[in-house]
């Protein structure tokens, strides 16, 4: 984390430091009694972790034979039949 600033302190900065944790990639910690309360984050940065975490969900259930599949037939029936349904 880049810097850590209490809510009141934060609320007077807001503008500037969104700019920072947008442009900067900075992490930002927001605290509320001392506890971290929130985090500013580059939404892609989220975008990017939000990525990471889903292919590691993706992997363990690989690794535990639990991954659910959809076979490639029912896709495409399901994309026919929407398909028919928005022409209408």
């Amino acid at each position: 984390m880049s810097d850590t600033y209490g809510i009141a302190a934060a609320r007077a900065q807001l503008g500037t430091l969104v700019r920072r944790a947008a442009i900067s990639r900075e992490r930002i910690a927001l605290t509320d009694h001392g506890q971290v309360a929130a985090i500013l984050i580059n939404p892609e940065e989220l975008a990017d972790l939000e990525d990471s975490l889903a292919l590691a969900q993706y992997r363990l259930e690989q690794a535990n034979g639990t991954v659910v599949t959809v076979p490639h037939d029912d896709v495409i029936r399901e994309a026919e039949g929407e398909a028919r349904v928005s022409a209408a």
